[in-house]
């Protein structure tokens, strides 16, 4: 089963633990906070967003949203800022637009980097997939459970067909 193991660490290593990945957390949260606002500020702020990004020649799209219920959205959400830093610093940057608090230092911006490179584990992110597919109790209920798009669904699926018809 699920085992917490910051529960497990005595009060003086959890505070040293909780000391040490502060400044990731508050990158995080910046993020996050971020792009919720950006998508449910329909008026003010998503148009000065699409009018950036128009103006830096990038697609237009909007950051996604970092859920505990899908599988990867952090490494989702930290690869789109990345990719859309220069974006992101422009709304940031905006006095008009209020959005100076979430801000991401430089040293931040390395964390973020850092955290997405760590996140990064594609064979391991479809080896989940294809077990989870394939295990006795989940198949691709596990999926729909979870709350996962069809087509992230149907990805799922196609992985473990082409893993199957490659491997056998």
């Amino acid at each position: 089963g699920w085992v917490d193991e910051v529960a497990l660490l005595s009060a003086k290593k959890r505070k040293k633990l909780a000391r040490s990945i502060r400044s990731i957390r508050i990158a995080l949260i910046k993020l996050r906070k971020l792009a919720f606002k950006i998508l449910h500020s329909t008026t003010i702020l998503l148009p000065a967003w699409k009018a950036i990004i128009a103006d830096l020649k990038l697609a237009v799209r909007i950051m996604p949203c970092d859920v505990s219920t899908r599988w990867n959205s952090t490494y989702d959400m930290l690869t789109f800022a990345l990719e859309y830093r220069k974006g992101l610093d422009m709304m940031t940057d905006q006095w008009r637009l209020g959005l100076g608090e979430y801000e991401l230092t430089p040293h931040e911006w390395t964390l973020v980097k850092q955290l997405r490179d760590v996140l990064k584990v594609s064979d391991i992110n479809q080896a989940y997939r294809i077990a989870m597919v394939l295990h006795p109790s989940h198949k691709l209920a596990y999926f729909w459970a979870a709350g996962w798009q069809q087509e992230w669904i149907d990805a799922a699926e196609e992985l473990v067909r082409s893993e199957f018809q490659c491997s056998y």
